[in-house]
């Protein structure tokens, strides 16, 4: 059986479910035993982690990792972890964690039979080392955003970040524009656009009754799932739940900025993080979609974005209304796409009457995780034959 080592971001049962993840289930699809290892924590993260999700990181960490099917899934503890923050950010914490992680990072990955893999997998900087500690045959890294535009990314996390693109077999990534923002990575040959994806079969085998949160919550519903970062524009949901007061909008995702302006509104419903397997139950129980993303204070940020939840909101039969922007739009999908307050208010009343079904029904298909992935294998075995 061929083998990958993933040394990603997010941990395997993180509420964001990203484009690693899915990656990591469409290798398992097809015939590959995975390790998929996260960015580490460590006894400071008690001091500015999010508390629930550290618990789960540590539960991880204490039973050695946890097994499903064949993927691995392990988060490494070590003395202190790579932050942007006064000393944290240092370099040589950086480059040395791995050194004082108990047990050993190195060793865990020998002893449970990666030590030699067919594909080594990077989205994050933090493990530039496995390059030269572990053998591979083939080398990848995923850029799914502009790293730098992240106040969490340090300056040293991303000079290993373009260190990691110079030295890897192939560079993957999202949004279009991100080749050229990248403009670090000296082989510009050696980058390959592959959307976003979504798995169908996921989709299509959950459970879609309707969800007890949705009992007390009247139709229609405009409902968002997803992260709740700098780029989710507060005040066009407010806008758009008082216009549309027949509405129930309805947000998911685990609350990271302040959103006391909806929590005023009765058609606002925050319900918070919820686990990755309920989220067909809550966008097929919906009647529209929504991408409400501050394309004007962070339109730099969100034109590095291919949004994974257009993928899904299809998947589960829902229209979609999203304030536009370029990678979007070559996208060419289904979706409303508006420029201003008022079109998106406009259109989210226009989708719900819309029955393009045959066009969801098609985006969605064509963008199964299982085809992406196959598209980055015959990109690999392309380099194999120059």
């Amino acid at each position: 059986m061929k083998k990958i080592v993933m040394a990603v971001t997010n941990y395997y049962t993180s509420p964001f479910q990203v484009g690693s993840h899915h990656y990591a289930r469409a290798f398992e699809k097809l015939g590959y035993e995975v390790l998929f290892i996260s960015n580490p924590i460590s006894p400071i993260h008690k001091i500015f982690a999010n508390n629930e999700q550290l618990a789960e990181r540590e539960r991880i960490h204490d039973l050695g990792g946890e097994r499903v099917g064949n993927i691995t899934y392990y988060v490494p503890k070590t003395l202190f972890t790579p932050q942007n923050k006064p000393l944290l950010s240092s370099k040589f914490i950086l480059d040395h964690w791995y050194n004082f992680s108990y047990p050993n990072i190195l060793q865990y990955i020998k002893d449970k039979g990666f030590g030699s893999v067919d594909i080594l997998w990077f989205d994050s900087p933090m493990f530039t080392f496995l390059l030269n500690k572990i053998e591979y045959k083939h080398s990848i890294l995923r850029l799914a955003d502009y790293s730098k535009g992240f106040s969490s990314v340090s300056n040293n996390q991303y000079n290993a970040e373009i260190a990691i693109a110079n030295r890897v077999d192939t560079v993957l990534y999202s949004a279009k524009n991100l080749k050229e923002k990248y403009t670090d990575i000296k082989d510009k040959s050696k980058m390959h656009y592959i959307s976003n994806g979504v798995d169908l079969t996921f989709i299509q085998e959950s459970d879609k009754s309707l969800p007890v949160e949705y009992e007390n919550i009247s139709s229609p519903i405009a409902v968002y799932i997803g992260a709740l970062h700098e780029w989710f524009d507060v005040d066009l949901v407010y806008r758009s739940a008082i216009s549309l007061p027949e509405y129930s909008f309805v947000i998911i995702g685990p609350v990271e900025r302040d959103l006391s302006q909806l929590e005023k509104l009765d058609n606002v419903f925050i319900l918070g993080k919820k686990p990755y397997a309920r989220i067909a139950q809550f966008l097929s129980n919906a009647d529209v979609g929504i991408i409400p993303f501050d394309t004007v204070d962070h339109r730099d940020l969100v034109e590095s974005i291919n949004p994974l939840k257009l993928y899904e909101y299809f998947a589960c039969g829902l229209p979609v209304v999203s304030m536009n922007w370029h990678q979007l739009e070559e996208l060419e999908s289904p979706a409303f796409l508006c420029n201003t307050t008022e079109k998106f208010i406009n259109a989210i009343k226009e989708a719900d009457k819309d029955n393009n079904q045959t066009a969801v029904k098609e985006f969605a298909e064509s963008a199964d995780w299982v085809k992406r992935l196959n598209d980055v294998l015959n990109i690999l075995h392309r380099a194999v034959d120059k």
